[in-house]
């Protein structure tokens, strides 16, 4: 396969990771999960060509007469995103876990896709970034025409309406967004609108309601990396693509809010990885301690992986397992259940090629199983069994999914279950994938079951999901 991206530089920056919105569908559609057809996606009324002035007064005029559905704390909210037809949605609805049911609430004002979001008070969430614009995929070649967000809004639980914030300083896709105790958002790398991996990093503040940028920058340039609070309230960032020519990174670094800034930390990972999952451990033999896990690492080549290694906070040293997840997963999801076990779902198993900062070829499927990691063993263990013939886990879930997102639900009749809505994907692994509309739930209970729930009002990958409280 070596069909290619197009050559205009916004489509190579954006492609050739292919872990990001666009670039996802991109990767999906080289390897063969997504059917490669022209498709068309269109968004927001910032940034995007396709959407004409009327259009938008349309939406916000129908936004206005709207009255949105109110959440309640134990919701779930899920917005923006793509829809089946891979167009970016300003679109949000949340999962009431007391009726099963997915509720429409208020709508963006920008269509987003790949976005991030953090709580910012009991009853507001920020939503910032993204990529919104139009896409087209054929004959496994992908180009885009869009715009990488400043702009940021909030959710009002209470009222169910978004508003806008102040922006960014910088663009930015592919980035990530971690609320620290202190109440503020720490926002960062990502990509921006000229082409560049980014390094550096903003605070959000609520309270003076502006975004301030981080006294100095991150120790390597960082996209489709990990962000995870510690105990101590220090952030670990870990991993991520750092440069147009396919290279990943092993390197870390520590966020401080005490004093705004970035030390890198003492000693690298044990393998390099971008869109991978890291996942903090708040009690048990663990405790403290951050499991990363999967996604795909190299230069030049993405190879898929299935290792897993464990950052120790006291030490500052990651520990490769000798225990090794039973596939390899990337764009998966990792939820520290009740019983303080992980449970890791889905994902895409495969291996993406990059030349010249181009995709130039993808093969794997989307994964339809799950697995949980004891850390009181060490171990990985498929849900449902594992396949001696195909040397996989058994498919458990009631469809294959990547970039979809998964939820510890709180309240309801079903707490310590696990939300999973939407992503990219198919009810067959092997089928081609589009945004899905369907949601399970999974049970850890005797070794843990997925059960279809209520679908979705609408069909979504590479939305956010947040616990409101």
């Amino acid at each position: 396969m070596q069909e290619h991206l197009h050559s205009n530089t916004r489509w190579v920056r954006t492609a050739f990771v292919a872990l990001s919105a666009a670039g996802l569908i991109g990767l999906l559609a080289a390897s063969g999960c997504i059917n490669p057809e022209v498709v068309e996606t269109s968004s927001s009324h910032e940034g995007s060509a396709a959407e004409d002035s009327a259009a938008a007064s349309a939406r916000r005029l129908a936004a206005q007469n709207l009255k949105p559905a109110i959440a309640a704390p134990g919701d779930v909210l899920i917005a923006g995103g793509v829809d089946a037809s891979n167009r970016s949605i300003a679109s949000a609805e949340f999962f009431n876990p007391s009726s099963g049911q997915f509720v429409l609430t208020g709508i963006m004002e920008s269509g987003r896709a790949g976005i991030s979001a953090a709580p910012l008070s009991p009853t507001q969430v920020l939503l910032a970034g993204g990529f919104s614009g139009v896409a087209t995929i054929k004959n496994f070649s992908l180009n885009l025409d869009g715009k990488i967000l400043s702009s940021a809004e909030s959710f009002d639980e209470t009222t169910g309406v978004f508003s806008p914030t102040a922006a960014m300083g910088t663009p930015r896709m592919g980035f990530t967004a971690t609320e620290l105790n202190n109440g503020k958002v720490l926002i960062a790398g990502g990509l921006d609108n000229h082409d560049n991996i980014l390094d550096t990093a903003e605070l959000y503040d609520p309270a003076a309601r502006k975004f301030v940028t981080v006294a100095n920058t991150m120790s390597d340039r960082r996209m489709f990396q990990t962000a995870t609070l510690l105990l101590s309230g220090k952030v670990l960032i870990a991993g991520g693509a750092n440069n147009l020519a396919g290279e990943t990174t092993n390197t870390a670094d520590i966020y401080d809010p005490a004093t705004n800034s970035f030390t890198p930390a003492t000693f690298p990972m044990d393998h390099q990885r971008a869109a991978h999952t890291a996942t903090l451990f708040t009690s048990g033999p663990a405790a403290g301690k951050v499991l990363i896990a999967g996604g795909v690492g190299g230069s030049g080549f993405f190879f898929k992986d299935s290792s897993a290694e464990l950052y120790d906070p006291a030490s500052q040293e990651f520990v490769l397992l000798s225990s090794f997840m039973n596939e390899p997963r990337s764009m998966q999801t990792a939820t520290l259940l009740d019983d303080g076990n992980v449970l890791l779902a889905g994902g895409f198993s495969g291996t993406v090629a990059v030349t010249g900062g181009l995709l130039s070829g993808a093969s794997g499927l989307i994964s339809n199983s799950a697995e949980t990691f004891d850390p009181s063993t060490g171990d990985f263990t498929c849900v449902g069994g594992f396949n001696t013939d195909t040397l996989r886990c058994n498919q458990s879930m009631s469809a294959a999914r990547a970039g979809h997102t998964a939820t510890l639900l709180a309240t309801g009749p079903q707490p310590h279950r696990v939300l999973i809505a939407g992503g990219i994907g198919a009810t067959d692994p092997v089928a081609h994938g589009k945004a899905l509309a369907s949601a399970e739930l999974f049970n850890p209970a005797s070794g843990g079951s997925f059960t279809a729930t209520a679908p979705m009002s609408i069909a979504r990958a590479l939305q956010t999901a947040t616990l409101l409280r």
